[in-house]
This record gives structure tokens, sequence and C-alpha cells, in this order.
């Protein structure tokens, strides 16, 4: 996905002398300049004071569906305009700060962010859960163990009156010398499943094997024929069989490129509904 970029103020140059703390800020939505003073402060002491800021403002859609299917292009302005409003507010508290549009995926838009600007620090700002946007939902899950980098998120409202946000809700993960997906490569090879992954692949691997075997006994009538029932029946079980062959391989072997999302959750939700569904449906067939 392509979003338009732009930046603005001057990059703060790092001395051997006289570093500079970097502090790459993710925001999707604008907020006050000193509550992330405020925040840095807390772990920082004084270092936070004058720090170097990259913000980038994530063209993140409003619906999930936009989301899913990256159509950023009706957000792009708002976007421009929250990252002006963040280096702004930021310049206001002190900070020497430059911004940029980036990508409407939030992990995306921070791997991009760590890439060219390799900060010490990484700070989030999203909404609060209520007021969440769907790329935003669960963030902090992922964000506290994906990158080495010290994470903090901030959880703000809506703008006020003056047009920033008040920060409501904090959480801070330190450095890590090691990823979570670093953990799994070294120690696992298998992918971590969620419970609704588990109970899918085993209603799943179950219920195709009862709808085969329903199938198989419901047969053909005595005039060697197919019924209509059994027919009914057997393409029951062929469509449960392809749904679940397609969620379980989904989840076991897809893993590597982040098979989650709406795909996911509809995969998961249709395999469970198909076959417990289908298992009731057929079941009354072959016993009428």
């Amino acid at each position: 996905m392509e979003a338009r970029t732009e930046t603005t103020g001057t990059p703060s140059e790092r001395s051997d002398r006289n570093p500079v703390h970097r502090v790459l800020l993710v925001a999707d939505e604008i907020f006050d300049g000193g509550d992330v003073a405020r925040e840095l402060e807390k772990h920082l002491g004084a270092d936070a004071a004058g720090s170097d800021v990259l913000v980038i403002s994530p063209a993140m859609s409003h619906s999930r569906i936009d989301q899913e299917l990256g159509n950023v292009d009706p957000v792009l302005p708002e976007a421009d305009d929250r990252m002006v409003a963040a280096v702004k507010e930021l310049s206001d508290a002190g900070f020497r700060a430059r911004g940029e549009v980036g990508d409407g995926d939030l992990l995306v838009a921070i791997g991009d962010g760590i890439a060219e600007y390799r900060p010490d620090e990484i700070v989030v700002v999203v909404h609060v859960d209520d007021e969440a946007d769907p790329g935003e939902k669960g963030i902090w899950t992922r964000l506290k163990d994906e990158f080495h980098e010290p994470v903090t998120l901030l959880k703000v409202t809506h703008p006020d009156a003056r047009g920033a946000s008040a920060v409501v809700e904090s959480e801070h993960s330190p450095a890590h010398e090691r990823t979570s997906e670093e953990v799994i490569r070294e120690t696992r090879n298998f992918p971590p499943l969620r419970g609704r992954d588990v109970a899918g692949i085993l209603i799943g691997f179950i219920g195709t094997i009862a709808l085969g075997m329903i199938a198989v006994a419901a047969g053909t009538d005595d005039s060697g024929e197919l019924s209509g029932s059994a027919a009914v029946i057997l393409m029951i079980a062929m469509a449960a069989f392809l749904i679940n062959v397609a969620h379980i391989v989904g989840l076991l072997f897809f893993e590597s490129v982040r098979y989650t999302g709406i795909w996911e959750k509809f995969m998961a939700r249709a395999s469970i509904l198909i076959t417990t569904v289908g298992l009731a449906v057929s079941l009354i067939l072959w016993l009428a």
C-alpha cells in the first residue's frame, strides 16, 4: 500500500558527544504534546526534554472492510492533517519533530518507521477501547512483544474543543532482547493458537468425520440410486470438508504471513457454523 508522504521541520543529528534520544511516534489521533512529554519523563527523566521525534500518521480506514482491503485514499487528507497537528503539538512541547503519512496498518507503519529512523523507543497513540477504529482493536497484545525497542501505548478520547485529545490510559513495555516472534521461531515448530482456533480445528476435524460417516450410512435407496436426502447429506459433508480443510491449513501453515483479521474470523465462524448446523440437518435427514 502506497501512502502520500509529507515531512515538516528538520531532523536532528546524532553526535557521539551529545546523543539525542530518538522517538518514533505513530498516532491515529491528535493528542496533547504535554501528555506525551509527561509519559516519556516517567521512564526517561530529564532525558525526555529535547528528544527528536518522527511522527507517522497512519492512513487508517474507519470501516473494517476498507481497512482489510487497504482502501486508504479517502482518509489520506485526514491523516495528513493529523500529522501536521501532531508535529505542532510536539514542537510546542519542546520536542524536535518532523512527520509523514504512513501505511494504514499500524504494525506496518511502525516497521517502516523503524527501518527509516532507527528509534530508541516507540510511542503509539490510539483511541480508547470503546472508540477504537478496526485497525486499533487488540493492538497492545501484539505491540508489547513485537519489537526490540521499548513501547509506550497511549489511549486517548476524541479531540476536545481545542482540537487535542487527552491521554486517559497508558501502557509501557520495556526493551526486548528477543521479540515474541523470534522466541517462537527458536523454540517452537507449531504456530501459537487462540482458543477459537483450537475449537475450530476440533469441531472441524470431528464434525467432518461424523458427516462423512452419516453420508455413508445414508447411502443409496433400495433401487441402488442415491436418494434425495443422501445427496443433500453428501453435499453438506463436502462443503464442510472444503471449508474446514481451508481453515485448518490457514491456521497451521499460513501463520507466517499473518493469517489474521476479518477473513480469518469469517473462516473460523463459518467452519464452526457450517459443521454444527450441517451435522444437525444431516442427522434429521438420515433419521427421518
